[in-house]
This record gives C-alpha cells, structure tokens and sequence, in this order.
C-alpha cells in the first residue's frame, strides 16, 4: 500500500479538510443524484468542516429554538443557523441510530428545515439567503447526501465483509474501487442482492 493511503483512502492530497469534505461532498451528490448550487455545496463542506472540530449541544435544539423567540434579532439568527445546521449534521450523519431513538430523523428534518426557511425569510436579499432557502426546500435530499458522506469517511473503520455486501447490493463505483484498495478481488458477475 502506498504511503499516501490508510486503508486504501488518499490522504496526502488533501491540503485541507474543506478539500478533503470537497471531495467527498462532491461524490455524495453525484451518486445520491442531489442538484446543489455551488454557493450550497460549499456551504455543506464548511458545515462538515465544523463538525469535525465542533462538539454537539448538550442543550434539546427545540428548547433551544424556543427559548430565542424572544432574543434579540441577531441572537435569533445564530440560533436559527445552529438548529438547522446542527439538525442536518444529525439527521444525516446518525439517521441509523436515530431510527432506535424517541425523536428520530423525522423530527430533525422537520425542525431544521424550518430553521433555515426562517433564517431564509429574516435575511433579505443577500446570497446566504439562497443558500438557506435552498437547504430548507431541498432538507430531506441534503440529509441523505450527508448520510452518503458518513458513509464514505467512517470506510477506514469499517467491516469488509459488511462493505463487500454492500457492494454486492448497490454495485456503488466508490466502494469497488475502495475494496480493491484493500485487496479484495470484486466479480462483477456476483448476483445483486434483493
């Protein structure tokens, strides 16, 4: 294996994490078959970006949300972006494990795209304000995209067998080429899972 790679993902060309999310981001939304404008994608790579370093809020989002209905205008808007943005990232990223929960993706897709459709309406007419709208009517595809995303970086701690079925299913071009990375001899004539 070359000293570029772990696990068969490229990380020295990367020259930053933005470049890497880039990447990712932009193979996300060609294989998940998602239109972002280039002002929304790279809005997505800097949220991906943040999250890498941010902690989540130990705080409900809606209690959140709730309690900066009174706050000042500015105040209003940070929160706005926090709850969509910190929705998005949670829906997308742990929609699987939210599936087990009481409050599933469901309830972040609803309160995120809300956020960002009244962060959209407080704005006026600046670029941002397309990019919130266009998050906030596309919320349920951004989420899938960022679910695509996750699936894509969490590959180096992955169970092989478990990708080797999954390209089994899905015949995805990004996991063949990353099995092979590994090692693993891919047979196109396998038979597709149902």
């Amino acid at each position: 294996m070359p000293d570029n790679e772990i696990m068969g993902i490229d990380v020295l060309p990367h020259a930053s994490v933005d470049a890497f999310f880039h990447e990712v981001l932009t193979d996300a939304l060609e294989s998940t078959r998602v239109d972002a404008t280039e002002p929304a994608g790279w809005y997505l790579v800097s949220l991906l970006g943040d999250f890498t370093r941010a902690r989540l809020p130990d705080e409900p989002l809606a209690v959140k949300l709730a309690q900066s209905a009174t706050a000042d205008p500015g105040e209003r808007v940070k929160t706005l972006k926090e709850v969509g943005d910190t929705s998005l990232y949670l829906a997308g990223f742990f929609a699987e494990s939210l599936s087990r929960k009481l409050v599933d993706a469901d309830y972040y897709i609803g309160l995120g795209r809300g956020a960002y459709a009244e962060l959209a309406g407080r704005l006026g007419t600046t670029p941002i304000t397309e990019v919130y709208r266009e998050l906030a009517e596309g919320f349920p595809g951004f989420v899938e995209v960022l679910g695509e995303v996750r699936r894509r970086v969490d590959f180096a701690g992955a169970d092989v067998v478990k990708l080797y079925e999954q390209w089994v299913r899905t015949r995805d071009a990004w996991i063949e080429k990353k099995l092979r990375a590994l090692g693993v001899l891919v047979d196109p004539g396998v038979k597709v899972i149902q």
